[in-house]
């Protein structure tokens, strides 16, 4: 799926998308014409995302990440207030590699999968 998501979709569209793509490991990014580039998260296991459509923060999204298990405490819950597109970026092989967000001051916020390297198999 390529392209921007309606936004009478985005409810539908992020719980299957954190259906889809929990557990990946992702990296967050927030891009400003005021800060740059800024880097939130880098490979942390994502957890899900949510719109809240209700109450002060109606039309925002919540981008939660977290490590596994007692080893990992890191977490993450990232807040986009009034977002005003969601655009997923899709891979070659049909797989989301990224969402981008963006909010109504024109920050972005991306989502970005990684892939963990393989080793090469090595012969004895």
């Amino acid at each position: 799926m390529q392209g921007e998501i309606q936004q009478e979709q985005w409810q539908a569209y992020l719980d299957g998308f954190s259906k889809r793509n929990s557990g990946r490991m992702a990296d967050l990014q927030i891009l400003s014409d005021e800060l740059g580039t800024q880097e939130e998260a880098e490979m942390l296991p994502f957890e899900g995302i949510t719109l809240d459509t209700k109450g002060s923060l109606a039309s925002s999204v919540e981008i939660m990440l977290g490590g596994t298990g007692s080893a990992d405490k890191r977490n993450l819950t990232h807040t986009v207030t009034q977002v005003r597109r969601i655009v997923p970026k899709t891979g070659g092989d049909g797989r989301e590699d990224a969402l981008e967000i963006e909010a109504k001051d024109g920050a972005k916020t991306i989502l970005i999968f990684k892939t963990p390297l393989e080793l090469p198999e090595t012969t004895l």
